[in-house]
């Protein structure tokens, strides 16, 4: 847990912690970040195997989700000895038991750091409109979602409990804009891709068994490896 303070600490100094989180864990920490098409209602997952941890992140999530979702999960890597989280758990930014709530709580300060949230000003002079507007400009640009956003003003004293309830939830869905043609992440990671090349190469595992495990025609492995700036094994 030491290693994984500070890197929290060293990593808080960021204006936009969420751009650098994925490759700071796999950089600081030799967590695997994947991304993932997963079933309906999974947002995101950790697992710790004997030589690798793992977090799975559902690319299909909007942007401020999919950072929250890794930062969550960061925790329950960080915290799984000391605190095992559920088998599963539903997918929320708020709720859930004591675990779930240190998990949230993490999520939101290693994402949107009190340093960080200063340069925005006063929030809580603001009329109804203008909150709204701009605690999604502000999660925009944090690459946040407004609710987690408005939940951590919260949780620093900057908005009361009860006029963060009375928002229009519906306004900050998606920080106020059209999400219809937002970029989907390219599956897996590019340290991912990088070891299934060298497996292939040395003749570790077939290009058709590594297509096939990771449910992909070969045509399919070759894009993955062209889309993350891989060069693909020359079996290919």
């Amino acid at each position: 847990m030491e290693a994984g303070e500070r890197f929290v600490a060293e990593f808080a100094l960021g204006d936009v912690p969420a751009a650098r989180l994925a490759e700071a864990m796999e950089r600081e920490l030799g967590i695997l970040v994947l991304m993932v098409d997963a079933f309906e209602g999974i947002s995101g997952a950790a697992c710790r195997l004997p030589e690798l941890d793992v977090v799975l992140i559902n690319r299909k999530e909007v942007v401020g989700r999919r950072h929250f979702d890794l930062a969550h999960e960061l925790f329950h890597i960080l915290t799984w000895d000391a605190m095992p989280p559920e088998h599963s758990e539903e997918a929320k930014e708020t709720g859930g038991n004591r675990v779930e709530q240190l998990a949230n709580n993490f999520a939101s300060a290693v994402l949107m750091p009190q340093a960080t949230l200063g340069r925005f000003g006063d929030w809580a002079g603001l009329e109804d409109d203008e909150l709204i507007s701009k605690l999604n400009a502000a999660a925009e640009e944090l690459q946040v979602t407004g609710s987690a956003l408005k939940w951590r003003l919260v949780a620093l004293g900057e908005l009361k409990p009860a006029r963060a309830r009375s928002l229009n939830d519906a306004a900050l869905r998606n920080n106020g804009r059209d999400v219809g043609d937002a970029e989907v992440p390219v599956l897996f990671s590019k340290p991912f891709m990088e070891v299934i090349g060298l497996a292939v190469d040395e003749g570790r595992v077939s290009t058709r068994r590594a297509a096939g495990l990771l449910d992909q025609t070969v045509e399919d492995l070759t894009d993955l490896f062209v889309a993350h700036g891989v060069v693909p094994p020359a079996e290919l």
